[in-house]
């Protein structure tokens, strides 16, 4: 590392841009981060500036998916408290021994 660079702190790699994907809905960056143990995808989305690092593993799980996990998902904001409540209902015991009494 450079003296420059030791003393402004600019040895930190700034995550390559790849895209920016924006719709009625929402506005996020993508930028490919390297500096960690390895390379991780950044999404970042630029309404709230929440951010997150997306391992190999964990988009390769984003593949597997089903296409009710990702309806969960989309569950945020003033839908996220129906995605609360089915959740409780689903692990709740009471609910399972309810729904098992009506099949029988």
């Amino acid at each position: 590392m450079s003296e420059e660079n030791a003393a402004t702190g600019a040895d930190r790699r700034v995550p390559d841009e790849l895209a920016e994907l924006a719709n009625e809905f929402a506005v996020v960056r993508i930028a490919l981060d390297t500096a960690g143990n390895g390379p991780r995808l950044l999404i970042e989305d630029l309404e709230t500036g929440a951010r997150t690092l997306l391992s190999p593993l964990e988009l390769a799980s984003l593949c597997l998916a089903t296409d009710q996990d990702r309806a969960d998902w989309l569950r945020v904001g003033a839908y996220s408290e129906e995605r609360r409540d089915r959740w409780v209902r689903e692990s709740d015991p009471r609910t399972e021994n309810a729904h098992a009494e009506g099949a029988a």
